[in-house]
């Protein structure tokens, strides 16, 4: 057995690092805001499709254990290149984009500590610019860092729910009306909410480096999202418990309101306000690291230019700027939902994917249940989610995916004309049928 492989438990904490961290702590109170008590319901069902979307990454990381990039390379092994370009070229932008997202939720919390509210988006870029430099020394965070902060991080959001249960009272008018602003809403919700998943897919990523990855990451995935589905309902019922849907808006520290609505003690206000910071700052870090990873395996897929493939510095740097930008949108809720539209675009491909590699019949340890149902499920629901997040998102990410065609487009001739094909070697393989 190779030491520095990681076990189960590992993958699994490091995906629950990405999923039980700044999502639920800053995009909670934009989904009650958007859909009041309604918003356990569009909790309800992103679950469900962030379930049947970690069924087909098992099985596909089943399949293709020995590659990295996640959904990225996923796409680009089944689909050809130019799916694979696109859904490299929204996960990039999603990575940058959901970063300053959650740069805006550290600020916010930092702010509770006292800091002057001027200082909201300076933080959030000084917190973007520092992590950036730590990921350009080459500086990495440990699975033994990274299980002791999920244990800090589940810590802060037990001290939430319990705390808002036991100081808080029931108030039958924070519950009604169901659907306040009707079922657009909820779907708007729901979209929101599938931010605070989406880091599931991270594990997909690991396989190559996980003891047996192809048995016990497909296992990782399901472990990381059953548990935090527990939490995450845990919460949103708990910030419906402490006040009225319509006193969060969209603010970029809604636990933190629930718990000053209950006059929680302020030791407990500080734990959970730190165990936030932490998160906040880990997955804005991961979320650097990622991005830099994907733009560096595309160079070196020659799906982008080959320097990007030499390091990651240059990488680095471009997530960085994206990232800074983005803060211009202006609230973690605008953020999220044209993050969004990259993430959900991405999933809603991998039950073709799947369907690709059993029409191949490529053999794996691991299958999904209820083939093809989940599939279209999967397909069909992610599709309802991207129509719910509404015109500014629909638009942006539009453009968005015409810009990434163009710029492929001219890209790919330039590649075409060198004598080195941009396809890798794994993607030709599979995409002649064979088997991992």
């Amino acid at each position: 057995m190779s030491r520095r492989k990681l076990s189960f438990w590992e993958a699994t904490a490091i995906g629950l690092g990405n999923i039980i961290g700044a999502g639920i702590f800053v995009m909670a109170g934009a989904a009650v805001s958007e859909a009041g008590a309604g918003a356990l319901v569009a909790f309800i069902i992103t679950a469900a499709l962030a379930t049947t979307v970690g069924l087909n990454s098992a099985e596909l990381a089943s399949k293709l254990p020995d590659i990295e990039g996640g959904v990225y390379s996923f796409a680009k092994a089944t689909l050809g290149d130019t799916i694979g370009f696109l859904v490299g070229w929204f996960r990039l932008i999603s990575y940058a984009v959901s970063g300053a997202a959650v740069a805006l939720g550290f600020a916010a919390y930092l702010i509770d500590f006292g800091l002057p509210r001027i200082a909201y988006f300076p933080l959030a870029a000084t917190l973007i610019i520092a992590l950036c430099l730590v990921e350009m020394r080459g500086i990495k965070i440990a699975s033994e860092f990274e299980k002791w902060l999920v244990a800090f991080t589940i810590l802060g959001l037990g001290l939430t729910v319990a705390a808002v249960l036991f100081f808080g009272r029931y108030s039958p008018s924070n519950f009604t009306p169901l659907f306040p602003l009707g079922s657009l809403g909820v779907i708007q919700a729901a979209s929101l909410a599938f931010f605070a998943y989406s880091g599931f897919n991270t594990i997909a990523t690991l396989t190559p480096d996980v003891e047996d990855g192809a048995k016990k990451v497909p296992k990782a995935i399901m472990t990381s999202l059953g548990i935090s589905s527990v939490f995450y309902m845990l919460v949103v019922f708990s910030l419906l418990y402490a006040t009225r849907w319509t006193g969060y808006g969209t603010a970029s520290n809604p636990v933190s309101l629930a718990l000053a609505a209950v006059r929680a003690p302020g030791l407990i206000s500080s734990v959970v306000s730190v165990a936030a910071l932490t998160a906040t700052l880990t997955v804005t870090l991961s979320l650097i690291i990622a991005g830099s990873r994907t733009a560096k395996q595309m160079g070196e897929d020659r799906m982008l230019p080959s320097f990007l493939g030499r390091g990651t510095r240059v990488p680095t740097l471009v997530i960085a700027v994206v990232m800074l930008s983005s803060l211009a949108l202006g609230n973690v809720e605008s953020i999220a939902l044209v993050a969004n539209f990259g993430v959900i675009f991405s999933y809603m491909l991998s039950g073709v994917e799947v369907a690709i590699t059993r029409k191949r019949q490529m053999r794996g340890s691991y299958l999904s249940l209820g083939y093809p149902y989940v599939q279209i499920f999967s397909v069909v629901l992610s599709g309802s989610l991207m129509l719910g997040l509404g015109e500014q998102s629909l638009v942006i990410g539009s453009l968005t995916l015409l810009v990434g065609l163009v710029f492929h487009s001219v890209y790919e001739r330039i590649v075409k004309a060198s004598p080195r094909e941009g396809s890798t070697e794994y993607g030709r393989a599979i995409r002649q049928g064979g088997s991992s």
